[in-house]
């Protein structure tokens, strides 16, 4: 691919529940912008309740890298890298602004940072080995042969650390993926915070509002389409109502709707906090806490 060097990318990431769409897509209509999405969960398909998906919002604003693979498929940070890097650069031919927008840090950071990312492809008969591990055992054959990568990886996520253990078990250490190359664009990298109170308001209403509009539908869709298994079900929501609707009361300790409601916004909570505390370790961002703000550091970029 020929990448087009020193050509403008604007970054708008945060915590879930700060209002990152509804700002980048204000901003894109200003600035004559395209929206390349940095959401892990929204590449899936027929997961639009519990992703948030609100393509109402989007109006006329032209959104990439959402809907792109079935539920029951891997989706590599490679791929990722490989596809958001093509919208970007056609964006620019295109004469417009790109703008990278979500909360996956993982996904923001193979672009900003360039990530030279091992080319591994996934592995069906590795993967099969995996699956038969206890959780304590992948971490455990993780320290054992590639121990950097404890030092970044999100432990708490699946499949991530199945990924991590299948390119570590199949000749490159994981770690190697967050070796960083030289920049490919010039980036403005604007943060979207609020106060944590707020944050946890804002998660609460909107975890509300998707079992309103039919989560716990959408996700007996999704099992009857493709698998209980499949990798997107391992999101926020779309987990605990899965174990809900299999009343896995032994090991989830709930049985109503409503404690199930109320676990997903305690696992909402969590993460919007563990994604602060990435954000916080890049100096690079700058911090806004409305519009007005960030159009002022965009034009002083573009200029």
């Amino acid at each position: 691919m020929t990448l087009l060097k020193n050509k403008k990318l604007i970054v708008i990431s945060g915590p879930t529940a700060t209002g990152k769409t509804k700002l980048a897509v204000a901003l894109a209509r200003k600035f004559n912008g395209e929206i390349i999405s940095a959401d892990s969960r929204q590449i899936y398909k027929y997961l639009n309740v519990g992703t948030g998906k609100d393509l109402k919002e989007y109006k006329n604003i032209k959104y990439n890298l959402i809907n792109i693979i079935n539920p029951d498929k891997t989706f590599t940070l490679a791929e990722y890298k490989k596809l958001a890097l093509k919208k970007i650069n056609d964006i620019i031919k295109k004469n417009k602004t790109p703008f990278l927008v979500g909360g996956t840090g993982l996904y923001l950071s193979s672009i900003i940072d360039n990530y030279n990312i091992p080319k591994i492809k996934s592995n069906k008969k590795v993967r099969s080995k995996i699956s038969k591990l206890s959780k304590s055992s992948k971490i455990k054959l993780l320290k054992k042969i590639d121990p950097e990568c404890l030092n970044f990886l999100d432990l708490k996520n699946t499949r991530r650390v199945d990924r991590a253990l299948e390119v570590c078990l199949s000749g490159q250490k994981f770690s190697e993926s967050r070796k960083k190359c030289k920049p490919l664009f010039d980036i403005l990298q604007i943060g979207l915070t609020l106060p944590r109170e707020k944050t946890n308001k804002n998660i609460d209403s909107r975890v509300d509002y998707m079992i309103k509009l039919g989560l716990v539908d959408e996700t007996k869709k999704i099992i009857k389409k493709f698998s209980k298994n499949s990798a997107a079900l391992e999101t926020i929501g779309y987990k605990e109502i899965l174990d809900f609707l299999d009343n896995n009361v032994e090991t989830q300790n709930f049985a109503s709707l409503q404690d199930t409601i109320k676990l997903i916004k305690i696992h909402t909570h969590q993460f919007a906090k563990r994604q602060m505390t990435w954000f916080k370790r890049d100096k690079n961002i700058n911090w806004i806490k409305n519009k007005p703000q960030a159009e002022k550091l965009i034009r002083k970029f573009l200029d």
